[in-house]
């Protein structure tokens, strides 16, 4: 399964992982490879006496394991219904799978789930995963596997993360960099690259065709509002335009985050406990195919598409 990044050569998990290309790939404390040799880049520091954090990293978990339950699970199950059996386990992998919560989740369900992500306060999570030897520290842009390796392919919230500078020093402050397009393209042609001929790939960000960013506001929850234009946040033509090129046979599908958004956090401002029911309402509104095309529109906050080679589609992608 696990290949070279930068051969492509296929490796055998050790103590040190070495490649017939001359490269050589330590092991992570938690288990896995650790394909970026120490580079990985500093998310932030744990600490267990911070109290805030702890509640942070408590909702993050939550909001992870929902997020599997109530989408990714039944969107799978869908699926694999209309595949048929499978001779071998299903392969997933999650795409920037931070504590790696939905990998354990993925496998105490059978399937055969990896994960990789960069962020170094990750990789120390990892040691409390059950899923520990399977989870990796990689760059998103030239992923450490084979080519059709997996039958889904999970990322959420990291492509609006990919070709931006961020400051969060008196407040959160982004921007793209020059080459931030050729990345995100680089990223979804990774994302292609790895997915089976009948698989799909489920990806999900913060909607940047929508003015008002609850997702990078500073603090929880928090307001950030930004240009419909030029902003961090992908908007779904542009987020097209890299699957077309990465492989003008995908069908894109746009799905509401009914399923996908919890609103927890934004529930702890006065706006949120004011807009939260609204918008759950709306958000079951387009949770019907008929209105499908809505989700993709600026009149939704955080897109959620399906990315398949595969004629029966709506037929397992809508609920």
């Amino acid at each position: 399964m696990l290949t070279c990044p930068c051969c492509r050569s296929p490796l055998e998990v050790r103590a040190t992982t070495r490649c017939a290309c001359g490269r050589e790939y330590p092991r992570l404390p938690s288990g896995g490879v650790d394909f970026l040799e120490g580079r990985g880049f500093a998310d932030f520091e744990i600490d267990p006496a911070d109290a805030e954090q702890r509640r942070m990293l408590e909702a993050e978990a939550a909001g992870v394991a929902w997020r599997m339950e109530s989408l990714v699970l039944p969107l799978a199950g869908r699926y694999l219904r209309c595949v048929g059996e499978h001779a071998r386990p299903v392969t997933v992998l999650d795409c920037g799978c931070g504590s790696g919560i939905s990998v354990d989740v993925l496998r105490a369900r059978g399937f055969d789930a990896w994960g990789i992500d960069a962020g170094r306060a990750r990789h120390r999570q990892w040691r409390e995963r059950d899923s520990a030897a399977w989870l990796h520290a990689a760059d998103a842009l030239q992923l450490p596997f084979g080519d059709s390796a997996f039958d889904i392919v999970i990322s959420s919230g990291l492509v609006e993360h990919i070709g931006i500078h961020e400051e969060e020093s008196n407040g959160y402050r982004a921007h793209r960099l020059p080459d931030c397009h050729e990345r995100r393209r680089r990223f979804i042609a990774e994302l292609v690259r790895v997915l089976g001929h009948d698989g799909f790939i489920l990806l999900d960000h913060p909607n940047g065709a929508f003015p008002i960013d609850f997702w990078h506001g500073g603090r929880a929850g928090g307001l950030r509002w930004h240009r419909t234009r030029g902003d961090m946040l992908p908007r779904f033509d542009e987020v097209a335009g890299y699957f077309g090129e990465a492989d003008p046979s995908l069908g894109l599908f746009s799905l509401s985050p009914a399923r996908r958004l919890r609103f927890a956090q934004v529930r702890r401002h006065w706006y949120g406990r004011i807009l939260a029911p609204l918008a759950a309402l709306w958000l079951f509104l387009l949770d019907r195919r008929s209105l499908s095309f809505m989700a993709r529109s600026p009149f939704n906050p955080y897109l959620v598409t399906v990315a398949t080679r595969r004629d029966d589609a709506p037929a397992w992608i809508y609920p």
